[in-house]
């Protein structure tokens, strides 16, 4: 569906029946966009590209050694082909000017020289305006049916439908933000790993066209019988339009998931709020978004590590760190939506809650425990290991227990709060941990926050927090990674990537510091545990 007109067009015009190609055939399709008169030799700077050259060939009799660097010339400038009367002052157009045009792709016209130079400026002129007078009518009549289907609300698929009838292509549209596929009035749901490639395989293999506004990418418009290496550039004015009418009905449909999700989130908040009091109330509310909560339930809670921090370093009243806050803003909406994809292939009935860059999962199962338990595990690790590579961020994950009853899923929330928190400890980031495996840590996390606890914990290791802060050295952050590798001095070189006599001065520096010695394993147990409560108050 060509809405240009070409040189071989142009020379389909009944007075050009005598014009004879000499060279370029391959470069016959090429869009001719106007005509002029070359009368010399540097008609280069004016070039808009897609022009047809008029030549009586005096020019290129003068400047005839100059001939085949004039034609690279007009290449460069964009100008599609040359129409030259080679009678007026050539007998033949030398042999390697013909050559080198069939190489670089130009076309070389032979116009017969009994006609003037208006009868051929006036025909072209007239084709080209025609063809740009039916593509402004075809894009005004495109235009008009895309508008007419948004005013009426239609949906997706029927968009979808008029854009394949308009082009009369074999096309589909890959709606990427909610990862659905529509084809032939079919509505395809890809959530799942084996849809998901299938895609990947036709965006790879065959021609698309983005959907979305500024850098955001809604979906795509795959046109299933036209290669990746064939280009659609003229069908792009009309898509254009298609372009308009999928990205508002795309809002449209976000707009109205966004103001379900509040009050999804709302409902989910006041359930591990504590603030629901019956089952009756759950139910009724529940029944709003078609939820139902009849099976053991738990909450799991994946948090985004350091995404706060990246986002606070940049500074919103600076133009180009306002594009990067975007720029992360889209990468953690994509983020989210890759793990709620994942959680729910695992968990189909399962239920969220988005605050900020956390997701709390409210999971329903009646598995055996440990059959759960390996559920779990396999759901978290794919969790993880999908963010880690996409989006080089990494998740720490906590599980709280199960819990019979949905009026009491807010302690499964807060276990799986505090397996987070202890997980970061243990861990610092890229984490899962189930609740019921924390074991000494839930004591410690009941009383980190205990002022003896505090007071005993200073008396273990203040005075070496109080040597970094007066001294700027780091021996605290020396101590926690001797104290995690199990007190070897060798083992702890390695990781820190130290000189071992570095680390083994440290020590005793420390010791000395500490008043303690550190080879006993009373001493060695009350330091670990007075690191362990001082990172679980930072």
């Amino acid at each position: 569906m060509n809405n240009y007109i070409s040189v071989r067009d142009i020379l389909k015009t009944p007075d050009f029946k005598n014009f004879e190609v000499l060279a370029g055939n391959s470069a016959l399709d090429n869009e001719v966009t106007s005509i002029t008169i070359m009368d010399s030799p540097d008609p280069f700077p004016w070039s808009k590209g897609g022009e047809i050259v008029l030549s009586s060939g005096y020019v290129f009799k003068k400047y005839e050694d100059e001939f085949d660097d004039l034609l690279v010339k007009m290449k460069d400038a964009g100008i599609v082909a040359l129409f030259i009367k080679v009678e007026r002052y050539f007998k033949n157009i030398p042999m390697h000017i013909l050559e080198l045009a069939d190489q670089i792709g130009f076309v070389i016209v032979n116009v017969p020289i009994e006609m003037a130079f208006k009868d051929v400026i006036n025909p072209t002129l007239s084709r080209i305006v025609d063809i740009q007078s039916e593509a402004i009518k075809i894009s005004e009549r495109v235009h008009d049916n895309f508008t007419q289907l948004v005013i009426n609300g239609d949906d997706t698929s029927t968009i979808v439908d008029v854009i394949g009838q308009i082009f009369k292509e074999n096309i589909c549209y890959y709606d990427q933000y909610f990862d659905k596929l529509y084809y032939k009035n079919k509505v395809i749901l890809c959530d799942n790993k084996e849809k998901l490639k299938e895609i990947n395989i036709l965006l790879g293999e065959k021609s698309t066209y983005k959907i979305g506004p500024n850098r955001k990418i809604y979906g795509y418009i795959i046109f299933l019988d036209i290669d990746k290496d064939i280009e659609v550039e003229d069908l792009y004015n009309t898509l254009s339009h298609a372009n308009t009418a999928l990205i508002l009905d795309t809002q449209k449909k976000i707009s109205s998931m966004q103001i379900e999700d509040r009050h999804k989130n709302e409902f989910i908040h006041d359930i591990i709020m504590n603030n629901i009091k019956s089952q009756v109330e759950v139910e009724a509310r529940a029944k709003v978004f078609g939820w139902m909560f009849t099976n053991n339930i738990r909450a799991m809670v994946i948090d985004i590590d350091d995404f706060k921090e990246q986002y606070l370093k940049i500074y919103k009243n600076d133009q180009s760190a306002q594009v990067l806050n975007d720029e992360l803003e889209n990468i953690r909406e994509h983020m989210l939506n890759d793990v709620i994809r994942i959680v729910k292939s695992y968990y189909i009935s399962s239920v969220y809650a988005i605050l900020s860059d956390s997701i709390i999962f409210l999971l329903q199962s009646d598995r055996e425990e440990d059959r759960e338990k390996s559920h779990l595990l396999a759901c978290g690790k794919e969790v993880r290991k999908s963010t880690r590579e996409n989006y080089d961020f990494t998740v720490t994950i906590g599980v709280g227990e199960e819990k019979t009853s949905i009026v009491d899923v807010h302690e499964s929330y807060k276990e799986a709060q505090m397996s987070i928190k202890i997980a970061r400890v243990i861990f610092k980031k890229n984490a899962y941990m189930l609740y019921s495996e924390l074991g000494v840590y839930r004591v410690l996390y009941s009383i980190y926050e205990n002022e003896d606890v505090k007071s005993f914990c200073d008396s273990k290791i203040g005075s070496i927090v109080d040597y970094d802060r007066k001294y700027d050295s780091d021996l605290l952050d020396t101590l926690i990674n001797i104290a995690e590798n199990d007190w070897n001095l060798k083992t702890t070189a390695e990781k820190m990537y130290m000189h071992y006599n570095t680390i083994k001065y440290r020590y005793k520096k420390i010791c000395s510091i500490l008043a303690e010695d550190l080879s006993h394993s009373e001493a060695r147990l009350s330091i670990g545990l007075a690191l362990k409560i001082y990172q679980m108050n930072l």
